[in-house]
């Protein structure tokens, strides 16, 4: 492990899966903006390469140093060719962006890609390549440790928990994040890997252009208010939702993965600014031009109310959703030591907000499904 970490240079050639997710394609572009060599890891390469190559060089980024690998994290040796194995044998740098992310799923869909397909992600990379630094993305919600404990996770032995009831009380999503951040350490360290969890707080876009996936939190949130189908905002007062940058989060992430200080380390990454979500909304609501909700409903009454299918259908929400909105302090101390190491910068989150909800305005169907 020693020998690992003093010869990891900082020159990467990284493994992307979820290379055209949120987070996996801003991440490509800022490792490609480094100079590192960066091989994507497809499932449909036909339909996605040409997407993401537009994608690049529509952000005036190099594809010079970008490679496109066919493959899937659910299927046997990822459903790479032997002849690509043999391309991939120099990859130093593993990034896990990749994530079935719905809610109202089911605990087996869930498991398959984001705990599964994790650690058969990890297994086949470490027996095919010169792994040095795995980096695994994870969310914020594994920081509040009273959260875990409430959820039934047995922090001191992770393997003891009782998967099922926490996926029945979290909803699946959530729970098997949780569950496969556990398993990613227990199977990196018994692979002898150096390893690095990144725990990003909700996404948004990016203050240039504001681009977000419809399917994304703050992106369905912007859409309710659109649509003024948020009649209320769903917290107390003191709730708000952290979130963070999309390529703030992708600078911390290409330099973790080189930083000898997270090595076997999890770091949280979200913005300092605390914005309750009642001024969330009405920053969102402004840019759209439309009233923001003033009344606030309790999260426990509207858990309740989100029982009912019928209800839920209604409004447009899942009670999944709901545990994402807190109002604990989260622990950003590590994260500022961070980007004092590497003099990084923070871009300016309102200003973000605002061109995310530009660019849901511009680009979302009437409804998000």
């Amino acid at each position: 492990m020693e020998n690992k970490q003093t010869k990891f240079h900082q020159q990467q050639v990284a493994l992307v899966a979820g290379a055209t997710g949120f987070v996996g394609r801003f991440l490509i572009a800022e490792l490609l903006k480094r100079g590192h060599h960066v091989f994507a890891l497809l499932r449909n390469p036909i339909q996605q390469q040409a997407i993401l190559e537009q994608w690049l060089s529509l952000k005036q980024v190099s594809i010079q140093r970008l490679s496109f690998i066919q493959g899937d994290v659910t299927q046997p040796k990822l459903g790479i060719s032997e002849q690509d194995w043999e391309k991939l044998s120099s990859v130093n740098t593993l990034y896990n962006s990749s994530a079935l992310f719905a809610w109202n799923l089911s605990m087996q869909q869930a498991r398959a890609v984001n705990v599964d397909g994790a650690l058969n992600l990890l297994r086949c990379v470490v027996q095919h390549c010169d792994l040095q630094r795995a980096v695994h993305v994870s969310g914020y919600m594994l920081t509040i440790l009273s959260h875990l404990q409430q959820a039934g996770v047995c922090l001191e032995q992770p393997d003891r928990t009782n998967w099922s009831a926490v996926y029945q009380q979290l909803g699946a999503y959530e729970a098997s994040k949780i569950e496969a951040h556990f398993a990613w350490i227990q199977q990196a360290e018994h692979l002898a890997i150096d390893w690095t969890i990144i725990h990003p707080a909700t996404v948004c876009g990016d203050a240039v252009s504001g681009e977000i996936p419809n399917n994304q939190p703050i992106a369905q949130m912007i859409d309710l208010l659109k649509r003024r189908k948020m009649s209320a905002i769903p917290a107390t007062p003191q709730h708000y939702l952290p979130l963070v940058r999309v390529d703030d989060l992708c600078q911390v992430m290409a330099q973790a993965a080189t930083d000898i200080n997270l090595s076997n380390q999890a770091l949280l990454v979200a913005a300092e600014q605390k914005i309750p979500l009642s001024q969330l909304t009405q920053i969102i609501a402004q840019q759209l031009h439309v009233s923001a909700p003033r009344q606030h409903v309790p999260i426990g009454i509207l858990k309740l109310i989100l029982k009912w299918q019928w209800l839920a259908d209604q409004l447009e929400m899942s009670a999944e959703m709901l545990s994402f909105l807190r109002t604990e302090q989260l622990e950003l101390e590590p994260l500022k030591q961070f980007k004092q190491r590497w003099n990084m910068q923070t871009g300016d989150l309102k200003m973000a907000i605002a061109k995310t909800a530009d660019w849901i305005n511009q680009t979302a169907p009437s409804s998000i499904v």
